[in-house]
């Protein structure tokens, strides 16, 4: 029952995540909207155009992979625990990124956003890090690769 409920909240946090990475990058005045992305004004332009293209559009085509693993689980499928592995990697790498770019470059002064924005999204990060850390532990678990 734990697994199941876990893997719900796997699906919708990684939802959440490819949903608004999606917005950011093919409409960003709707993510702004919605609260998933930050007005250009917000951002220091050369981290808006990065974050927009140059790690938002394979954020998309990769950020897929934890939630759809978790489906797969619940669906019982035989190769979810591969899936869940790659996309553990992809959600333990961006949501770092993410955080220790902000980080780095607020203490260099530059814009990164709202205050109350990145505190969301630090929060959000911090979420998918854990979904990613347990869906690997379940991975290898079901792969028995440490017994």
């Amino acid at each position: 029952m734990m697994v199941t409920i876990f893997a719900i909240l796997v699906i919708l946090l990684g939802l959440i995540c490819w949903l608004g990475q999606t917005l950011v990058v093919i409409a960003p005045s709707i993510a702004e909207t919605l609260g998933v992305g930050e007005p250009e004004a917000e951002i220091d332009r050369s981290m808006y155009l990065f974050e927009r293209y140059a790690q938002g559009v394979p954020d998309i085509l990769l950020t897929w992979t934890l939630p759809a693993s978790a489906l797969m689980l619940l669906l019982d499928l035989a190769y979810w625990p591969l899936l869940a592995l790659l996309g553990a990697g992809v959600y333990l790498y961006f949501p770092a990124v993410f955080i220790l770019t902000r980080i780095v470059l607020r203490r260099e002064g530059l814009k990164v956003g709202r205050p109350r924005a990145v505190f969301t999204a630090f929060g959000l990060g911090a979420l998918w890090i854990l979904a990613a850390i347990g869906m690997a532990a379940l991975a290898v678990i079901e792969l028995d690769v440490l017994v």
